[in-house]
């Protein structure tokens, strides 16, 4: 990203600390540019990056809000956002958030193909109206970003090396979160049901 469109790194994280120095390293972006919403109370900040505190009931789709909000108020016009269990290599985010620029697309992710949503890494153009829908507390807003993304001007999918380690693992071992993203489900297909077909 070119100094006109600073792009910022937004990262939630519980407990879950092992993988986030790596993806700091690796990130190509610069430590003042990086966001880390900690999502409990006793999390060691880690140095020489943004952290911020957002410990209140679970709402992922609050804590992106966090950290894109911080990073918007600081001059971000692209924000990526990753889970704190990915793998990335050969700067991803960035490549992702210029393919958006040249074709004006308001969302990007890390694959090569279309028709893939990716709630573990996505760039968004804070130009655009498109924004995480706190109405949801777990799941499906990756879903909901696609579709307010492809009404607002598209998604770029481009070949970046992204690795997902844990997929799903949080949600299938925790009761709570399951029942979030039963509530979830519905709030999305009643949210959208004059777009798309709940199976």
């Amino acid at each position: 990203m070119s100094e006109e469109r600073p792009l910022w790194l937004v990262i939630p994280t519980a407990t879950r600390r092992q993988y986030i120095p790596d993806i700091i390293v690796e990130s190509g972006i610069e430590r003042n540019h990086i966001v880390i919403v900690h999502t409990v109370n006793d999390n060691e900040p880690y140095y020489d990056v943004n952290n911020i505190y957002d410990t209140g009931e679970i709402n992922i789709h609050r804590w992106w809000n966090k950290g894109i909000d911080f990073a918007l108020g600081r001059g971000a016009r692209y924000v990526a956002v990753l889970n704190d269990d990915v793998r990335i290599a050969g700067d991803p985010l960035n490549k992702i958030a210029n393919a958006m620029a040249s074709v004006e697309a308001p969302l990007g992710y890390p694959f090569p193909f279309e028709g893939h949503v990716c709630g573990y890494c996505w760039v968004l153009d804070l130009a655009s109206d498109v924004r995480p829908d706190e109405k949801y507390r777990w799941w499906y807003g990756d879903r909901d970003l696609d579709i307010q993304a492809r009404r607002a001007g598209g998604v770029a999918h481009v070949p970046a090396m992204v690795r997902h380690i844990h997929g799903n693992e949080l949600t299938r071992d925790n009761p709570e979160l399951v029942k979030l993203t039963e509530a979830d489900e519905d709030y999305f297909f009643e949210k959208w049901k004059d777009v798309i077909k709940k199976a």
